[in-house]
C-alpha cells in the first residue's frame, strides 16, 4: 500500500513537471507576455494578442488536445478535465471543435474561448495557463 502511494506521488510530480515544461516551452516559443496570460486566467477572453493565441495552440498541441491540423481530440481533452466536468465538456467540445478562424493560432484560441464561454469555471479548475 505504501509503495503504491509513493508511486502515485512520483507520477503526479512527473506529470506536474511535464506540464510546467510544456508551459515554459510554449511561452519561450511564442514570447507571450505574462500580462496576457494572467488576463486570460482572470477571465478576460476579449484579447487579440496573436502571441497568446499561438501560446494556447502550442499548449493544446503538446498535451494532445489539438493536432497539427487543428483538429480537436475530444477524448484526450476530457482526460485533462475534472471528472465532474467531463460529461458537459464532451458536448461543448464537440460543438466548439468545428469553429472556423483566419489562421491556426486564432482557431485554437476560438476553440478555447468557445469552451470557456460555455464552462467559465474551467479557468479555476485547471492550470493550463500559468
Amino acid at each position: 500500500m505504501k509503495i503504491t502511494n509513493i508511486l502515485l506521488v512520483i507520477l503526479f510530480c512527473v506529470y506536474v513537471g511535464a506540464q510546467a515544461d510544456i508551459k515554459r516551452d510554449c511561452r519561450q516559443q511564442t514570447n507571450v507576455s505574462w500580462v496576457s496570460l494572467k488576463q486570460l486566467k482572470a477571465g478576460n477572453i476579449e484579447q487579440t494578442d496573436i502571441k497568446l493565441k499561438c501560446y494556447l495552440r502550442c499548449f493544446m498541441i503538446k498535451i494532445g488536445i489539438l493536432n497539427e491540423n487543428n483538429n480537436v481530440d475530444v477524448e484526450k481533452a476530457l482526460r485533462h478535465l475534472p471528472r465532474n466536468m467531463q460529461e458537459s465538456s464532451k458536448r461543448i467540445l464537440n460543438r466548439c471543435k468545428s469553429i472556423q478562424a483566419e489562421n491556426t493560432c486564432d482557431k485554437a484560441f476560438q476553440i478555447a474561448i468557445c469552451y470557456v464561454k460555455a464552462q467559465p469555471e474551467i479557468l479555476k479548475s485547471i492550470s493550463f495557463i500559468i
